[in-house]
């Protein structure tokens, strides 16, 4: 019996495996059991109410106070003293009337004064609008207009650019501070924090923290424009630095090399948010040097490295080196490295694991490739049979390259595109999970409408139940024995001089916006619904 049994088995194993490698089971099983991990542990804070963004931070201070938090320019600083240093900044605020809710524009290069003041504002429930620091002219001061802020902290490298447009920022009503240098202007307040406490800023300012509100702004380059400003909330910046820190296996053990800017989610949320939560230590550097990247990671023992766009082509066509693959590199992830660069990088600085992904600053879901061979290599996401039967979130639509336009059936529907074929791809909407909550732009409706396509009601609900109008509210308010106060709803109708709040209608096959010029043909009959 043993030996029938034997040639059996020998055969299931290749049969087995050839399966295995087929479906991609190893990497859908990873993938599933890092968004779950991930999940648990958002549910985990929810519980706790601690969604505010720096109780991540806290988790890692409480836990490894004297622990290397952060290397700038040779000097070093523990959790305790950025936990001490963003304190005073917060009470800093405080006296300065900054409240829960707030926004207030950070124009700073990559310093750790950015990080004191981005972890201030959390702490005491403001919200930072990160700006671009290549921005001077009418791209900055778009960018100070749309964030609806009254407070500039500015790093004093960049005051020429805030000179050069100030007339404009100051009739916007900002108040102008200088911080990260000594260098004193007459336009600009020194921020000052020597005589400023440092005790812990009043906790209630950050519970209670919901789903809508926003840790940070991040613009949009403004490749297709001028920025826009897209809302990241403090549930995204906490569940997604959990699910990709499972997923390429973080550790408090990493040393992450972060040299993209501050103002990009790439470097805050995927290098000093997945940092935070895992209580790992960032080496941060002012800006990207093909030159001094080595030099860096070897000095300070990087283990994790970020990319972005060309900058793998660049350190690339660098001259090779004798030390090349002297380092303790186990990663490089980011997004953009081309087919060409992909293998001859890995094999060249020896960095076996290579994780490209694909997301957008304010959109929902995303693309991952944990890849370390050629199998794969060059792809911008991984998704397996497992993954796609479990994960209806993520579509390939077939779209018109001409028009810039979705291409419909006669119904008015998206078509799904087939293997192998090229279409935008679309990512589900759902509020009740925090990677799929879209939050939009600031201040700007009509870029948010652009994003979204609403034909899940079309397809299903019977047409007598399909709602003509859509009215977006943060919540209704309850009675004491809860239940939805609606009368007052009903009564304001849907009139956009009376409702301030982003509404919608059922204008053919999909949702548009409604606002007065609709508002008025639906009025005199002009519009049939």
């Amino acid at each position: 019996i043993i030996m029938v049994a034997l040639p059996l088995i020998a055969a299931a194993v290749p049969v087995a495996m050839y399966a295995s490698s087929k479906l991609s089971l190893p990497q859908d099983a990873h993938l599933l059991s890092s968004l779950i991990g991930a999940k648990i542990a958002y549910s985990g804070i929810e519980k706790t109410d601690t969604i505010n963004l720096t109780h991540r931070f806290d988790g890692s201070y409480r836990k490894y106070p004297d622990r290397e938090a952060l290397v700038f320019e040779g000097r070093s600083y523990t959790y305790r003293d950025i936990n001490l240093a963003s304190n005073k900044v917060g009470n800093w605020l405080l006296a300065k009337g900054v409240k829960r809710g707030d926004i207030v524009s950070l124009f700073m290069l990559n310093k750790p004064e950015f990080i004191f003041c981005w972890l201030g504002l959390n702490k005491i429930g403001a919200t930072g609008a990160f700006i671009n620091t290549n921005l001077a002219g009418k791209p900055l001061t778009h960018s100070l207009k749309t964030a609806s802020s009254t407070m500039l902290i500015m790093d004093t490298e960049l005051a020429s650019q805030v000179a050069n447009s100030l007339e404009e920022i100051q009739q916007m009503g900002y108040s102008i501070y200088s911080y990260g240098g000594s260098e004193q202007f007459d336009f600009a307040t020194p921020l000052d924090t020597s005589n400023v406490s440092d005790a812990d800023t009043p906790e209630h300012l950050r519970r209670g923290t919901t789903t809508n509100e926003i840790a940070m702004l991040i613009y949009t380059s403004g490749t297709t424009g001028l920025p826009k400003a897209g809302r990241f909330s403090h549930s995204r910046a906490s569940v997604g630095p959990m699910f990709w820190g499972r997923f390429y296996k973080f550790s408090e053990k990493d040393r992450i090399y972060v040299s993209l800017p501050l103002y990009h989610s790439a470097g805050a949320v995927l290098g000093m948010c997945v940092a935070w939560s895992f209580g790992a230590t960032v080496i941060l550097a002012k800006k990207f040097s093909a030159t001094h990247f080595w030099e860096d990671c070897r000095r300070n023992n990087v283990t994790v490295i970020q990319y972005i766009g060309e900058i793998c082509r660049y350190l690339l066509n660098a001259p090779e080196h004798p030390l090349d693959k002297a380092h303790s590199i186990r990663l490089a992830h980011g997004n953009g490295m081309r087919p060409d660069v992909w293998n001859r990088f890995r094999d060249r600085f020896g960095i076996r694991l290579i994780g490209e992904w694909y997301a957008s600053t304010e959109g929902t879901g995303a693309l991952s490739n944990y890849n370390t061979g050629p199998s794969g290599s060059g792809a911008i996401g991984h998704r397996g049979a497992l993954a796609s039967l479990l994960d209806k979130g993520l579509k390939i639509a077939k779209f018109d390259v001409q028009t810039e336009e979705l291409i419909r059936d006669k119904n008015g529907y998206c078509i799904e595109c087939k293997a192998g074929e090229p279409g935008e791809l679309l990512t589900l909407i759902d509020s009740t999970e925090p990677t799929r909550d879209f939050k939009g732009y600031h201040q700007n409706s009509s870029a948010t409408n652009k994003k979204v396509i609403s034909n899940y009601a079309l397809k299903n609900l019977p047409r007598y139940s399909v709602p003509i109008f859509i009215r977006k509210t943060p919540e209704i308010e309850i009675t004491g024995t809860f239940k939805q106060r609606k009368v007052e709803l009903v009564n304001e109708g849907m009139d956009p001089n009376v409702i301030k709040e982003e509404m919608l209608w059922l204008d053919g096959h999909s949702y548009k916006p409604f606002h007065a010029a609709e508002h008025k043909r639906v009025v005199s009959g002009q519009a049939k619904l």
